[in-house]
């Protein structure tokens, strides 16, 4: 069992015991707020009134959604400590940054929300999820939580100039350092996080601050930056052809479906189906230069780095072919170090994960919330949710030989015992036997493989429903014979 497995990731518990160490200010804000976790948590995607037990505990969740000594900062503040935690239990870890959109339909106008076209409003977070470098992957939970409603431009106006946009105070790519930042405070010298990030974080200051901080990271490149030309070599991706090839692998690439996401969405990361791509491997140091124009001339002239290439020996016809530049400060010296940083780098889809488990495992964005305060709040008591639900699909396929109450309750393999299929877990069911079961509650058939965070969060979803109706009538049952 690696550092992953370590007892600090090894077990799943009810998120009340996590959450419930924040102090809202006042006993009874802090009792309702356990109240609604623990509703939330065996319900995440229903609607709030189809969660709550009556129509008193609908009224007493809105007036905690709008009360304003509650706040998204307050609510989720013991979920990064305790995630804090973890991660300095396990030492080098990995902290995937994103930003996504989080849209919602309706006619009318929610008050803070930015309109996104006909019928659609939203607003949008980025995030920083922190996971085990080594082993399983394990989501270790939120570090950093960043709300932002972005300023659209008038239809009909130019888009400004890339320096124009640069010194603009507000402009979105500070989210991505003042996330960066963010794990940097929460963390200090207790962990040592690489940061991982797509070609959204492709930014020279982002990545002059960070190696002036001495932070470590992976980013994927999104331009053809310009380095200290070597050999007649310019450009990054030329010192990347020119390199010896130093192996290769078939790597999975996951499957990306239209879905309904937004029209700049689906051109930044068009729909394709998963396969199984087999990419070769270079790496070289260079020397990045600095972009030009005066609105960079208070930054570094230029930058020491590594860069790693991969792309696709035979992609699919008409298939987008793998093609990744990775920039990063870690050692390039063995093909263990470079394959250490790609396989590093596709972590990152564990965030696209996190977020699809809050948007469609917690169904976030079908929350009928009347304004950005109250949609913050929620985001508050889901995104945690969303986590544990990542968490359930890698206790699964982690360690399916650990005891099944590492991951589900006495009362809860009780019940599982007494259904048909059940009879076959034994006396002393293991992690992934029980799961197995969970997740074909769930509509999980074996042919499919191993289950997936949404089929075993529906399934354990039905076997707390399930856990309830035997709880009601083994009570009944004392009762009766009393």
């Amino acid at each position: 069992m690696d550092q992953a497995q370590t007892p600090v990731v090894a077990g799943r518990s009810a998120l009340v015991t996590e959450m419930g160490t924040g102090d809202l200010g006042d006993h009874r804000l802090d009792a309702r707020r356990d109240r609604l976790i623990s509703v939330l948590e065996q319900h995440p995607d229903a609607a709030f009134p189809d969660a709550c037990a009556d129509d008193a505990e609908v009224e007493a969740l809105y007036r905690f959604l709008r009360n304003p000594r509650v706040t998204l900062a307050s609510l989720v503040e013991p979920h990064l400590v305790a995630t804090q935690a973890r991660c300095a239990a396990l030492g080098d870890v990995l902290v995937i940054h994103d930003t996504t959109d989080m849209v919602f339909a309706g006619e009318a106008a929610r008050p803070g929300l930015a309109p996104l076209g006909p019928a659609r409003h939203g607003f949008w977070v980025h995030a920083a999820l922190a996971v085990s470098a080594e082993g399983y992957r394990a989501p270790l939970g939120l570090l950093a939580v960043q709300p932002f409603v972005r300023k659209m431009r008038p239809r009909g106006t130019a888009k400004p100039a890339t320096a124009t946009r640069f010194v603009d105070p507000d402009k979105e790519s500070r989210y991505w350092a003042e996330g960066v930042a963010a794990v940097r405070t929460r963390l200090g010298t207790s962990s040592h996080p690489i940061h991982v990030m797509d070609r959204a974080g492709d930014s020279y200051e982002l990545f002059a601050e960070m190696i002036a901080r001495h932070d470590r990271f992976v980013i994927r490149l999104n331009h053809d930056r310009r380095v200290v030309p070597t050999d007649g070599v310019s450009r990054v991706r030329e010192a990347g052809t020119r390199s010896a090839v130093l192996g290769q692998r078939t790597v999975t690439v996951s499957s990306r479906r239209a879905g309904d996401r937004s029209p700049e969405a689906r051109q930044r990361h068009p729909p394709r189906e998963g396969r199984a791509a087999t990419v070769q491997f270079t790496a070289c140091p260079l020397t990045v230069q600095r972009p030009y124009g005066r609105a960079y001339a208070h930054l570094p002239a230029t930058l020491q780095v590594q860069v790693v290439s991969a792309w696709e020996l035979v992609p699919p016809a008409g298939e987008e072919p793998v093609d990744w530049r990775l920039i990063t400060t870690e050692p390039i010296d063995t093909i263990e170090q470079v394959l250490r940083i790609v396989d590093w780098y596709r972590t990152r889809w564990l965030i696209e994960e996190f977020f699809k488990a809050l948007k469609t495992g917690c169904a976030y964005e079908k929350r009928q919330l009347e304004s950005l305060e109250t949609l913050l709040i929620a985001l508050a008591l889901l995104a945690p949710i969303a986590w544990q639900l990542l968490l359930l699909r890698h206790l699964a396929r982690a360690d399916p030989a650990a005891p099944a109450s590492a991951v589900l309750s006495s009362r809860q393999l009780q019940v599982l015992h007494h259904l048909p299929a059940g009879t076959h877990l034994g006396l002393t069911p293991t992690a992934g036997e029980a799961l197995l079961l969970v997740a074909r509650l769930g509509g999980h058939l074996r042919q499919n493989g191993a289950p997936g965070w949404l089929v075993l969060g529906r399934g354990l979803q039905k076997l707390r429903w399930m856990e309830a109706g035997w709880a009601s009538a083994t009570t009944h049952a004392r009762c009766d014979q009393s």
